[in-house]
């Protein structure tokens, strides 16, 4: 005797609608792994940002003084002076102390510090725009400084790939050291040849931006120039939070907000577009003020921090 035997199984309809539906819930759960990502990633840029500003902390106790903004001499920034207290020695070891005095004296920084330089360092990356793996439009800065109220930027045209970038800067305040009398009552910790002692950040350390999220310019799918670790110098406050975020300009990839590690070593976010309109800078406005307040070591002058958050 022989028998059959049915199996059942999804009609052709039932099948399309079973494939919508999965499709559906894939739509709603990618919105919540992408939140969930970058929640990651900010609390790993954030710890970035502490790191760095302990390790000036470190270098403040060890040297007496917080690491200069910009050599003028080698054009190193001061990422390169904290290498040995983010546990990088080894790095900090390939650069010619010719080039850390201050002024220095042994050249610039891409000749005998390129091997170091082409580095890359963990904790002078965010996770949210991995600049390591990003080609720039422009170029890649190996340097960019204050010289009286003009900001410079010298930069290496092309593709360097292997070049150690970052996404972080010191804090100039408003213009650096600039002479002009006005904008330098909102000088920052860092600026060129500076050596600021930790206990003269008048306006306390709680109060006072250290270092700072940068992208070098528009945070699109590609930058327009990203920066070297190595040169990246102390960047001014000055235009505040544009958005887009322009060379000049600090900035971020996170959603809506920038962030800030301040000279206690604690880490805030700050809202982007503060103290601007677009792309514009709002010029001596209330939040212009807050913001260059806040990057001022000695202004002496009170501001709303909760102005600031994100």
């Amino acid at each position: 005797m022989k028998t059959r035997r049915f199996r059942p199984a999804f009609t052709l309809i039932e099948l399309l609608v079973v494939i919508a539906i999965i499709a559906i819930l894939i739509g709603l759960l990618l919105p919540a792994v992408q939140k969930v990502r970058e929640a990651a990633a900010r609390m790993t840029c954030a710890n970035n940002l502490k790191q760095i500003n302990l390790a000036a902390h470190n270098y403040d106790s060890a040297n007496g003084n917080l690491p200069p903004g910009f050599n003028s001499g080698s054009y190193c920034g001061s990422l390169a002076y904290l290498l040995p207290y983010i546990e990088q020695d080894n790095v900090y070891k390939l650069i010619p102390q010719t080039l850390l005095t201050v002024p220095a004296t042994g050249g610039v920084w891409w000749g005998g510090g390129w091997t170091a330089a082409n580095n890359y360092i963990k904790t002078y990356e965010c996770p949210s725009d991995r600049v390591s793996t990003t080609v720039p439009t422009n170029g890649t800065f190996a340097y960019f400084t204050t010289s009286g109220t003009t900001l410079t930027g010298g930069y290496f045209g092309g593709n360097y790939t292997t070049l150690g970038k970052t996404n972080y800067t010191a804090n100039a305040g408003a213009l650096g050291k600039s002479g002009d009398a006005w904008y330098d009552q909102y000088t920052g910790p860092y600026y060129v040849n500076s050596a600021v002692k930790i206990g003269n950040v008048a306006d306390g350390t709680s109060n006072t931006f250290g270092y700072g999220e940068i992208l070098g310019g528009s945070g699109g799918p590609t930058h327009d120039f990203n920066a070297a670790w190595m040169g990246a110098g102390a960047l001014p406050t000055a235009w505040c939070l544009i958005e887009p975020p322009q060379w000049y300009s600090y900035g971020s990839k996170h959603t809506s907000v920038v962030l800030f590690g301040y000279c206690d070593g604690s880490v805030r976010y700050v809202r982007k577009g503060i103290g601007a309109t677009g792309s514009s800078t709002s010029w001596f406005s209330t939040d212009w003020y807050n913001f260059n307040r806040a990057a001022g070591a000695t202004d002496g002058q009170v501001y709303d921090p909760t102005a600031l958050g994100g």
